[in-house]
């Protein structure tokens, strides 16, 4: 089967949709029934300083003008001449003149839920795209059950056009006993012992209300020695980044937050298995790597009992009301405190962790294809 994978939005990002597409794309690679073409796009890592400002408004107004075209005329042009028998685009972004069948990704309706988490002119584009694209696909992928669901509530769309095939996990990455860089932890200021958090600091990660039950923690005389690491960027088309650092300075634990920015991939499998525990209390959430990550690294985890999350972690994790706060500092104490509870997660999460992988994935993807195309 000739597919056609258009990588030129997943790519951009190093996290979420670039994980998912990274980790698809090696796959479907492997499999001696699937020819796959991957198309790069334009590469933002290239973007010249413009004459207005510092991108410059002219170049970028260029750039989306030439990217337009290029994605709705010589696009659909590159496809015909292949004779690809399926397209792909886990940015779900389809040329308007698609000459095969065609699948997009939804990983969630984050943007309909809580448009006030996001930059204005990212809610119109995705408003004003997604229901053309909704319409002219041949089937939708979504990552979890609880999206699939979503998209029935916001859309008319039909059922059997609507697939869900979970995201995986690279074992051979993340896997328990993984070691942390100690000269990246000293230059990030990780001193010892840390719970971690894993995600950009936005809106609906909630990540206030963990800070303010480890502040109730150490009220206690609790959280002795320990750090909390909130890993992940601050991005400027997320809201919620200057209400997580208010939070820091309001709580006093400015001598608690560690805020490393961005993993480096090599460095993440280290920080999940080294972590006394991983924290979640995102509101909402299309799958929630990191829960998944962090019990394939051994590492116990307290989730929200919100969205997807549930349907995720299983049993193997904790799963607390994302808005109360008590109930977080409670959770965390219990497995700080509780080395047999600490065990029993660990093992709880590696056995759930094993029901998913990107092989599987790609198996299931592939069945997607093979339905829009008649094969």
């Amino acid at each position: 089967m000739r597919v056609a994978w258009d990588n030129s939005l997943a790519r951009r990002n190093p996290a979420g949709t670039g994980v998912y597409a990274s980790n698809l794309i090696r796959e479907l690679s492997a499999r001696p029934d699937v020819d796959l073409t991957v198309f790069e796009g334009w590469d933002p890592s290239k973007r010249e300083r413009g004459e207005f400002g510092q991108q410059g408004v002219l170049s970028r107004g260029m750039r989306g003008v030439i990217g337009v075209v290029s994605h709705h005329v010589y696009f659909p042009y590159l496809l015909r001449k292949g004779h690809f028998d399926v397209f792909h685009s886990p940015g779900f972004v389809v040329p308007m003149l698609c000459p095969c069948p065609s699948v997009v990704t939804v990983y969630d309706l984050s943007f309909k839920l809580f448009p006030r988490h996001f930059e204005r002119r990212w809610t119109i584009y995705l408003n004003h795209v997604m229901p053309s694209v909704l319409r002219s696909v041949s089937a939708v992928i979504c990552i979890s059950e609880c999206s699939r669901q979503d998209l029935f509530r916001f859309y008319k769309i039909a059922p059997d056009k609507v697939h869900v095939v979970h995201c995986g996990i690279d074992h051979a990455q993340f896997r328990p006993g993984t070691l942390l860089d100690p000269d990246w932890a000293r230059s990030a200021g990780i001193r010892g012992d840390y719970v971690l958090h894993v995600g950009t600091l936005a809106a609906r990660k909630n990540i206030p209300v963990l800070l303010r039950a480890v502040a109730a923690l150490r009220s206690r005389g609790k959280f002795r020695d320990l750090q909390l690491v909130l890993a992940g960027a601050e991005l400027s088309v997320l809201t919620g980044g200057p209400q997580v650092h208010t939070t820091i300075r309001e709580c006093g634990l400015g001598d608690v937050v560690v805020l490393p920015g961005h993993i480096p991939n090599e460095i993440l499998p280290g920080l999940y298995a080294s972590a006394k525990l991983l924290a979640m209390p995102s509101v909402y959430e299309g799958f929630g790597l990191p829960v998944l990550e962090s019990m394939a690294s051994g590492t116990p985890v307290v989730a929200s009992d919100s969205s997807s999350l549930p349907e995720v972690a299983g049993d193997a994790a904790i799963l607390v009301p994302s808005q109360d706060e008590a109930g977080w500092a409670e959770a965390i104490q219990r497995i700080l405190e509780t080395p047999s509870l600490a065990q029993e997660m660990r093992r709880k999460g590696l056995s759930r962790a094993q029901q998913f992988g990107w092989e599987r994935a790609a198996e299931e993807t592939l069945a997607v294809y093979r339905t829009v195309a008649g094969r």
